[in-house]
């Protein structure tokens, strides 16, 4: 058996050899990327943090520490620092308590902080980023909330379309328990009769 005939053998073409071949490719690729990335860009240091998981960062401590606000407090006191690197999942939370810290954050580099994360899974429920909720920070996002501000949320619509949230807020299920009756102040039919 010579080497170019080694690939045409039905043992190693099963979809098992075949999915375990492109995966050791994949990590090839992956490895031969990321080193060629740490040769060309400058790796800026992070701020000091805890040690996460290999694929799911702090979130089983963020999970057992709840509410997370306070373990992310502690951690800091901890830690002692006034900013710190949390990763979740694969994205980096950065905590800031120092108001010195926040205020650069919050006005220096509000551009670069206010932007949400571009992946493919909001790209594809927005339909191409063409909502306000998801959609990336920068000119479509701030022509979709001028268009929002001046055509659904200005004082003379929110005027206009009271009396469909009334007659909608009227139709909600009503609990039938006694301390929402009893506490219910309106004038609707179901608790006049109790």
């Amino acid at each position: 058996m010579s080497l170019p005939y080694l690939f045409l053998d039905s043992e190693v073409t099963s979809p098992i050899a075949l999915s375990l071949a492109f995966t050791i490719f994949m990590f090839l690729v992956k490895f031969i990327l990321k080193t060629h990335n740490k040769n060309s860009v400058q790796v800026v240091p992070l701020p000091p943090g805890p040690s996460p998981w290999p694929i799911v960062g702090c979130l089983p401590e963020m999970w057992r520490n709840r509410p997370a606000h306070r373990w992310i407090h502690s951690l800091m006191k901890k830690l002692n620092t006034d900013i710190a690197c949390i990763r979740l999942g694969n994205v980096h939370v950065i905590p800031v308590t120092s108001p010195e810290i926040a205020r650069e954050f919050l006005k220096k580099n509000d551009a670069v902080f206010a932007s949400r994360p571009v992946t493919m899974a909001t790209k594809t429920l927005s339909s191409g980023y063409l909502t306000t909720v998801v959609g990336p920070w920068g000119d479509q996002w701030r022509k979709m909330r001028r268009v929002l501000v001046a055509e659904a949320f200005n004082p003379s619509r929110v005027h206009w379309l009271l009396g469909k949230r009334n007659e909608e807020a009227d139709n909600l299920p009503l609990d039938n328990s006694p301390t929402v009756q009893s506490g219910c102040n309106c004038a609707c039919q179901e608790c006049s009769n109790s």
